[in-house]
């Protein structure tokens, strides 16, 4: 519960230290997928924290691992004790910008890239997502993604005898809807 008060703190402070118009999306969905002869592996979190400045085109967003549901139970289990050791490495963040110069006063659908860094499991990646950024109004309202995430590349091991029941890389798609921020 701490952490989940300090993350939020330091996300409110993040907003409140830009003088652009900040967006804000506390209940973003992140899903995930994983592919294999034996078994498919899929869960999603509604919890997904997410925080865009259209001035200085920076997002950061913040998941906690334990936010995961999966069908099965046992699943979530060893996806938190065994894999994404969620006690040791409770979140998941990405801090990145939008490469693209985009007029955000325009309505449109924008393809975007987002150049940052992804820190999963201890282990910060340089990382390039493709994504979409919707305008309407004026303001962004959507932002939707689809990327892999190689296990190996953030040190999380598969045992040798379940390696045939998970897949290498995970397919991950995230969509977040906007508000603005509002300081209170």
């Amino acid at each position: 519960m701490k952490r989940l008060i300090t993350g939020t703190f330091c996300l409110i402070l993040f907003a409140q230290t830009v003088s652009a118009q900040q967006f804000i999306c506390s209940d973003g969905k992140t899903h995930f997928f994983s592919k294999t002869p034996l078994e498919d592996i899929e869960a999603t979190s509604l919890k997904t924290v997410c925080a865009f400045n259209t001035s200085t085109k920076k997002v950061f967003a913040k998941i906690t691992i334990l936010s995961f549901a999966f069908q099965k139970k046992l699943m979530e289990e060893h996806f938190n004790e065994n894999y994404l050791e969620s006690d040791k490495y409770p979140y998941s963040t990405l801090d990145a910008v939008i490469k693209e110069d985009i007029d955000f006063t325009k309505d449109g659908v924008y393809d975007v890239t987002l150049v940052g860094v992804i820190d999963m499991h201890g282990v910060k990646q340089q990382r390039e997502i493709k994504g979409k950024l919707t305008i309407a109004g004026g303001v962004p309202v959507r932002a939707t993604a689809e990327y892999i995430v190689k296990l190996a590349d953030h040190k999380i091991k598969i045992p040798q005898a379940v390696l045939m029941n998970i897949a290498e890389e995970i397919k991950v798609d995230v969509d977040f809807k906007f508000v603005k921020y509002e300081k209170k």
